[in-house]
């Protein structure tokens, strides 16, 4: 299933760790991000490189105002702070798997947005600018 769809995303501390911790990834539901399979994750500097990925299980949508949040306000504070109040949609993830080979941002490019690649495409890139 190497070859499945792939969100690479920029992800901050925080977010990083809830992917390793509690195996999600969130994100306002208003940036309209598409089905994948998988989210591969590109961290910022000091690491500059995407340096892990997961499968996606599960997608979640979730109100802000639900009794039964997933998300407390602090993961909503911490991850998305300009929208708190919007609904979230939840990527629940199978097990953080680190890349044998880091995609280097290569100090040219680096993920600012999100991009779609496939799995293999992201496992054999060296930089980011393969996957340009």
């Amino acid at each position: 299933m190497d070859s499945g769809r792939t969100l690479i995303v920029s992800v901050g501390d925080y977010s990083f760790k809830q992917a390793a911790e509690r195996g999600i990834y969130a994100f306002p539901s208003s940036y309209g991000r598409d089905h994948c399979d998988f989210v591969a994750f590109y961290r910022g500097k000091p690491v500059g490189a995407i340096t892990h990925y997961a499968e996606v299980q599960e997608v979640i949508e979730e109100e802000a105002d639900e009794k039964t949040n997933f998300l407390d306000q602090t993961d909503r504070a911490l991850m998305f702070p300009e929208r708190v109040d919007e609904p979230a949609t939840i990527f629940k993830l199978g097990e953080l798997i680190e890349l044998d080979n880091p995609v280097s941002s290569d100090g040219e490019n680096w993920i600012q947005s999100v991009m779609y690649r496939n799995l293999e495409d992201v496992k054999e890139a060296d930089t980011i600018s393969d996957l340009m």
